[in-house]
């Protein structure tokens, strides 16, 4: 739960609300495919909206720029980290892989 809110501000929001958040969202993608390097923030482009936004739609576009400006920036180095190995106690950290060839992380539930 997320300021008191199950599902947090995004779950919270009218059909109409919904609506008007998905149009900035695709805005923000087109702005990010425009660029080559997908480098474009996006308080850069949705914190413009904020002051015309409901209250709802305000939440969401916070929580949307929370959530991008965690972690490192675009073509900043990721902090070292170390996993157990799924089936074994062994660990392996990020940093083994630096100068190889690229690493892709995926986070999720297979819950």
């Amino acid at each position: 739960m997320r300021n008191g809110q199950q599902g947090g501000p995004i779950a919270n929001l009218s059909a109409e609300e919904r609506a008007s958040f998905r149009a900035l969202l695709n805005e923000l993608q087109s702005q990010r495919k425009a660029t080559s390097v997908q480098a474009v923030e996006a308080r850069t482009v949705l914190g413009p909206h904020l002051a015309a936004a409901t209250p709802g739609v305000q939440a969401a576009l916070l929580h949307l720029i929370e959530r991008d400006e965690r972690g490192p920036a675009f073509g900043e180095t990721a902090p070292d980290f170390a996993l157990k190995q799924l089936g074994s106690d062994e660990r392996v950290s990020l940093s083994e892989f630096r100068g190889k060839r690229p690493v892709g992380l995926i986070f999720g539930s297979y819950t």
